[in-house]
């Protein structure tokens, strides 16, 4: 069972709704700086660049041996990739999200299913169907001419 934060947006389109799963993101260890850009991080881009920029730095002027730059790209990575959920709840919350609760599910879909379904407005009551009036013969008509008008 995977474990997901619920966001509302600010204008309470439901179609807005975030499901950000907990846990490590394996492509943000992969993509870090894109993986930022993709889900509108900017200020959290940025700063990775920056430290990426930092450790080609340090490579380049002998801080770092060229061995154990990758190391500390990969260890830098990595904490990004176990901060990288959190991260996009707060820049969410930063937009103007708010935290509507923690779903635990199966899958995406099912967290959907499950917040949705919580949040369905119950049906009006039903009104009662009114009792069928009995049957009554059309009045016969006395002279016999015009049959029951």
């Amino acid at each position: 069972m995977k474990l997901y934060t619920v966001l509302e947006p600010p204008d309470g389109k439901t179609d807005r709704v975030a499901f950000i799963r907990e846990g490590i993101s394996w492509a943000a260890l992969v993509f870090t700086v894109f993986w930022a850009l993709w889900h509108r991080m900017w200020v959290v881009a940025a700063v990775l660049f920056a430290a990426w920029i930092g450790i080609m730095l340090a490579v380049s002027s002998g801080l770092i041996t060229p061995v154990l730059a990758p190391f500390v790209e990969l260890a830098f990575s990595l904490i990004f990739a176990l901060e990288a959920r959190r991260l996009q709840v707060m820049s969410l919350e930063r937009a103007g999200f708010r935290r509507a609760g923690l779903i635990q599910a199966s899958s995406l879909e099912a967290a959907e299913l499950a917040y949705f379904g919580s949040r369905a407005p119950s049906a009006p009551p039903v009104a009662p169907k009114p009792e069928p009036t009995p049957y009554r013969g059309a009045p016969q008509d006395t002279l016999g001419l015009f049959g029951n008008v």
